[in-house]
C-alpha cells in the first residue's frame, strides 16, 4: 500500500529533477491534457480537484472520477501533483493556471479494456478540448481503424498524443504508441540508463523515467511504481 506523507514534507521525485520542468518556457494560455487510464481519485489531497459532471467520461459502468485501481492517478500525479502546497510530491506541471485535467477512463477498475471503450475515451477527451492525450496503456494488436482515428486528431485536431512504448523488454511494436502518429515513450532509470522492462524499437521518439517513479494514489496516498 501506498505511505501517507506528513504535511510539509512534499517530496520532488527524481524523475521531475531529470526532465527538469522548471526550465521549460511556459505559453500564456492555459492546456487542456487528457489521462485515458484507470480513472482519477478525485479529491486526493495533492491533485486539482475536478467536476465530477464535466471533467471527465467513462464508456463503462464505473465512474471515472472513482480510481479502483490507482494506475490512471498514479500517472495524473506525475503529469499535474499541486506543487507547493507542503504535501505529497510535486510533478512536471505544478502551476494550475497553465493546465486543466480532462479524465478518460479507458480501463476498468481491474486495469483491463477494450480497444473501442480506449477509443470512445479518447474522442471524448478531443471533444473536450485536449490537446495533449496521454495513455500510459497498450497491446500488441494493430487495427488500421484505429490507427486512421488518431491520423485524424493528429492532422485535424492538433492533438500530440503520448503513449507507452511498453514493458516486454524487447523490440517488439506495442500499440497505440507504434502509430506514426502516437509519440511513443520508452523508460530509462534513474543513471539515465534503459529500463530492462522498456520496449526499444524505431518508432520510440523518447524516453523518460519509468523505474521507481513516486506519485500519487487513492486514497491520499503515494507510491513508487515502474512502467513506460
Amino acid at each position: 500500500k501506498g505511505r501517507r506523507r506528513l504535511q510539509g514534507e512534499e517530496e520532488t521525485p527524481y524523475g521531475i529533477l531529470m526532465v527538469n520542468p522548471n526550465n521549460l518556457q511556459q505559453g500564456d494560455n492555459s492546456i487542456k491534457i487528457c489521462v485515458v487510464d484507470t480513472g482519477y481519485a478525485n479529491g486526493h489531497e495533492d491533485l486539482p480537484s475536478l467536476n465530477a459532471t464535466n471533467d471527465g467520461y467513462s464508456p463503462y459502468k464505473q465512474l471515472w472520477h472513482v480510481d479502483g485501481n490507482g494506475h490512471g492517478t498514479h500517472c495524473a500525479g506525475t503529469i499535474g501533483a499541486i506543487g507547493g502546497n507542503n504535501v505529497g510530491v510535486t510533478s512536471v506541471n505544478t502551476d494550475h493556471e497553465k493546465f486543466s485535467f480532462f479524465i478518460g477512463k479507458g480501463l476498468r477498475n481491474s486495469g483491463s479494456g477494450s480497444w473501442a471503450s480506449v477509443m470512445d475515451a479518447v474522442e471524448a477527451c478531443v471533444n473536450a478540448g485536449a490537446k495533449v492525450i496521454s495513455m500510459s496503456l497498450g497491446g500488441s494488436s494493430f487495427s488500421q481503424i484505429v490507427l486512421d482515428q488518431y491520423k485524424d486528431h493528429y492532422d485535424n485536431d492538433g492533438v500530440l498524443i503520448i503513449a507507452a512504448a511498453g514493458n516486454y523488454g524487447n523490440s517488439s511494436y506495442g500499440y497505440p504508441a507504434s502509430y506514426k502518429y502516437v509519440m511513443s515513450v520508452a523508460a530509462v532509470d534513474m543513471n539515465k540508463n534503459k529500463a530492462v522492462f522498456s520496449q526499444f524499437n524505431n518508432q520510440i521518439e523518447i524516453a523518460a523515467p519509468g523505474v521507481s517513479v513516486k506519485s500519487t494514489l487513492p486514497g491520499n496516498a503515494y507510491a513508487s511504481w515502474s512502467g513506460t
